[in-house]
């Protein structure tokens, strides 16, 4: 890269990772949990698609953190753990597909996720 090229911004930067971005105040946690919800859930959709989304979710969580993008790593969290702890439970498959152990370790996803947040 040339030393004396200008500086383009990446577009899937933040305003926090971009030090030209204008600044901006922080969301609040009820537009983070706003944020969170939307279109998180179609009862219609398989239980094993909600599945690999809730890992999505988890895994791309992991990679905001590490890049120091708190609100995004917070929504991610959220989005996961509300589809795991809250709308997983509610699907017609979720006992037919899933053992009870299986069914059990999702549980322990509340005490993880409690675990996380509070260790950062």
């Amino acid at each position: 890269m040339n030393q004396y090229a200008p500086h383009t911004p990446n577009a899937h930067q933040t305003p926090r990772q971009n030090p030209n971005a204008p600044s901006r105040r922080p969301s609040t946690i009820a537009e983070l949990a706003e944020r969170a919800l939307e279109n998180i859930y179609d009862e219609h959709r398989e239980l094993k698609y909600y599945l690999r989304i809730a890992e999505k979710y988890r895994h791309d969580a992991m990679d905001f953190l590490q890049r120091g993008d708190l609100e995004s790593a917070f929504v991610e969290f959220a989005r996961a753990a509300t589809l795991v702890l809250e709308k997983l439970p509610t699907h017609k498959d979720y006992h037919v597909i899933l053992s009870a152990a299986q069914r059990r370790n999702l549980g322990l996803v509340r005490i993880q996720f409690t675990v996380t947040l509070w260790t950062r």
